[in-house]
């Protein structure tokens, strides 16, 4: 089977073409300000008007409102909605566009009754953040806590990287994995030969 695999945290044009052209299926742009790697509208329109809006695009929201939601899809159409804070299945589900559900992942127990408060999701984004740190921290989680059962709408995310992706993926088939801080030279910009790297040891278990 094919492994969904989304950079994110993209902040520039030259990270975006690499990512694509070395075979990401999505890009993602962080539209939370209070982080490091927050892209304005006006640079995801710089690089839109480059990479043009076909490819797919996966914004990342913390407790977002319409707008900001609507400013994003006028620029990139073609993307699938992630939401990382407390919104509700309905404002999710509002837009009509898919979208992924981030989890910070504690027990077991609460990741089931998260997965059954929205069942219309297109995946679940495991990640091992916390209430204040919403994502991107850089750290794994234990991925036994994933239930295999539903391994078919779970993206992976928390600290993957080159050195520990074949021990994700001699554990558990998921279906898509997310890197971000793996893949960087410094926060928010990438390295380029991490990017190629990484994707060739997931393209491996296809």
């Amino acid at each position: 089977m094919s492994i969904f695999i989304k950079i994110c945290g993209i902040t520039n044009l030259e990270d975006a073409k690499v990512s694509l052209t070395e075979g990401a299926d999505a890009i993602g742009f962080i539209q939370s300000k209070k982080s490091e790697r927050f892209v304005s509208l006006e640079t995801l329109d710089d690089i839109r008007n480059v990479i043009g809006p076909n490819f797919l695009t996966i914004p990342v929201f913390v407790n977002p409102s319409t707008k900001d939601v609507m400013d994003f899809l006028k620029i990139f159409p073609n993307s699938i909605l992630q939401f990382h804070g407390d919104e509700e299945e309905d404002f999710c589900k509002s837009f009509n566009k898919p979208y992924i559900k981030a989890i910070n992942i504690s027990n077991q127990e609460n990741l089931v009754n998260d997965l059954n408060r929205f069942k219309d999701a297109y995946a679940f984004l495991l990640d091992s953040g916390d209430s204040q740190t919403r994502g991107g921290t850089g750290k794994t989680f234990d991925w036994k806590l994933i239930p295999k059962e539903l391994s078919n709408k779970i993206i992976v995310a928390g600290g993957l990287d080159s050195n520990n992706i074949n021990v994700l993926l001699d554990t558990i088939i998921p279906f898509g994995v997310d890197v971000s801080s793996g893949v960087e030279s410094k926060r928010g910009v990438k390295d380029h030969s991490k990017i190629d790297n990484f994707i060739k040891l997931v393209k491996k278990y296809e």
